[in-house]
């Protein structure tokens, strides 16, 4: 199924290649390089169905997004995935207890990124 898919990623290169290679999967991909779009995109209408959010943005956390989504009635529905290069135990579990709903390591595995996407519901816009 189709999904409208929020990419923030403050690395230009990969942010396309995520870009380019969602398109090829058949969504729609929206592109926030910076934590300040990243707040704005999430909540513009037509709300995306699922965000991919890089945790380091610059010198900025990402996280900030998810807290903030997770505390809005209009937006907590929305999975976050958090997407880093780093894997440690310190920041998987930060990543957990911020509210993602999964975690992807650089380099990004495409296989489990496709059946993440594949398995979400069904996206319904909640009533405000």
């Amino acid at each position: 199924m189709k999904q409208r898919v929020l990419v923030v990623e403050d690395d230009p290169a990969f942010g396309e290649l995520l870009k380019r290679w969602l398109e090829y999967e058949g969504h729609e991909a929206i592109l926030a390089d910076t934590l300040e779009a990243g707040f704005i995109k999430i909540a513009a209408e037509p709300l995306p169905d699922v965000v991919l959010l890089d945790i380091y943005l610059g010198n900025k956390n990402g996280l900030a997004i998810v807290h903030w989504a997770r505390k809005q009635k209009h937006l907590a529905h929305i999975p976050i995935a958090a997407v880093s290069g780093s894997d440690t135990l310190r920041d998987l579990k930060r990543m957990q207890d911020a509210g993602c709903d999964s975690c992807f390591t650089k380099p990004l595995d495409f296989q489990a990124l496709r059946e993440f996407l594949a398995a979400l519901p069904v996206h319904v816009q909640p009533a405000r």
